[in-house]
């Protein structure tokens, strides 16, 4: 504690002791007057001498007092992450005051650590919850999906054929949601459930292209693998990643020209200790006042207006779930001529938060 602050903080006793002297010499002054005597300066200088002194050694005593306890306290409001067992640590307070808010802080500690343990049963609950509603939702989507490929079998035409069809796209929608739901409750437990290893990027992005051939057939549109590596490989996690670029390919194909035979290029390349991957649609692109708000979460923009089953969840997903992977992902776009992604590997180990 600055000793200007401590002097501050006892301005009302310093004027109290100079006015109680002040008073004090003046009933000496009437006294000696009243007596017909002569007033002795000396007396009084000497007295003056004498309460500075006995004020100043009492100041200072007070000070060295607190100092280590008000110095604590300093300490502590610099402290980046204060909390309540650090204040627990502090050393015993020196007056009643001081014991007094000691006993107020511990009080509203435990109030405190009631109300946060509560509140996280609550969120176990729920996550818990979400997880299993979801795993029992996703065993009627797989029925429906056998039910679908068994439909198509037996009704090769017809308006029953439509409507196979109509089924298996809300079908897919409802999937698609379910995965959302899924990945955003997993990641507030994303150091638990993330596993470092070498990934094949070439392979992985393959994969995605694969899992949605019936997508880019049914929308007429085309993929193209832009490399000239067979194989290249980035220190993350397989499933969380394969997610991620899911995420993004999906959207390249939701606001993509539909039926105009267009392409998603797919650009891989190495430079130096970098690794870029770059997903380039030919889509409608996206407005530049909400290029900036893509990863906010529930975020939907101009483009989620004409897509009414956008969330805006995705590619909030896909920055949290890229960050914390220690990668990177940018996005530009032109209105009408599409949007690029760019996923940026340049780290040896990924970020378990």
């Amino acid at each position: 504690m600055k000793l200007k602050s401590f002097i501050i903080d006892r301005l009302y006793f310093i004027f109290y002791t100079v006015l109680l002297v002040s008073l004090l010499i003046i009933a000496y002054a009437l006294a000696v007057l009243e007596a017909g005597n002569h007033i002795s300066i000396s007396n009084i200088f000497y007295l003056i001498i004498l309460t500075l002194f006995m004020l100043l050694l009492f100041l200072a005593a007070d000070y060295i007092r607190h100092y280590r306890f008000l110095n604590q306290l300093a300490r502590m409001k610099q402290e980046p992450s204060l909390s309540f067992e650090y204040i627990e640590a502090f050393r015993a307070p020196l007056s009643n005051e001081q014991k007094l808010w000691m006993e107020l802080f511990q009080q509203m500690n435990k109030v405190t650590i009631g109300q946060l343990q509560e509140q996280i049963k609550q969120k176990e609950k729920y996550e818990l919850l979400i997880h299993q509603w979801v795993h029992q939702m996703k065993t009627p989507v797989s029925v429906i999906s056998l039910l679908i490929q068994e439909g198509n079998r037996t009704f090769s035409n017809g308006p029953m054929k439509d409507y196979l069809k109509e089924i298996e796209e809300e079908n897919d929608r409802f999937r698609r949601g379910l995965e959302i739901i899924l990945h955003g409750a997993r990641l507030q437990r994303f150091s638990e459930d993330v596993k470092s290893e070498r990934v094949d990027l070439i392979n992985l992005v393959k994969q995605v292209i694969n899992e949605e051939k019936k997508q880019f057939i049914k929308r007429f549109i085309y993929p193209k693998l832009d490399t000239v590596l067979e194989n290249l490989y980035v220190h993350s996690d397989r499933k969380w990643l394969h997610f991620a670029i899911s995420q993004v390919v999906f959207n390249a194909l939701k606001y993509s020209r539909q039926e105009e035979h267009d392409s998603i290029t797919f650009n891989i390349v190495e430079k130096e200790s970098e690794i870029f991957l770059r997903i380039t649609d030919q889509g409608i692109g996206i407005v530049p006042h909400d290029i900036k708000r893509v990863f906010d979460p529930f975020f939907t923009g101009e483009n989620g207006r004409v897509q009414q089953e956008s969330t805006g969840m995705g590619l909030y997903l896909v920055k949290e779930i890229v960050n914390r992977l220690g990668h990177g992902v940018t996005i530009q776009s032109t209105v009408s001529e599409g949007t690029t992604v760019e996923f940026l590997f340049k780290t040896n180990t990924i970020h378990e938060r």
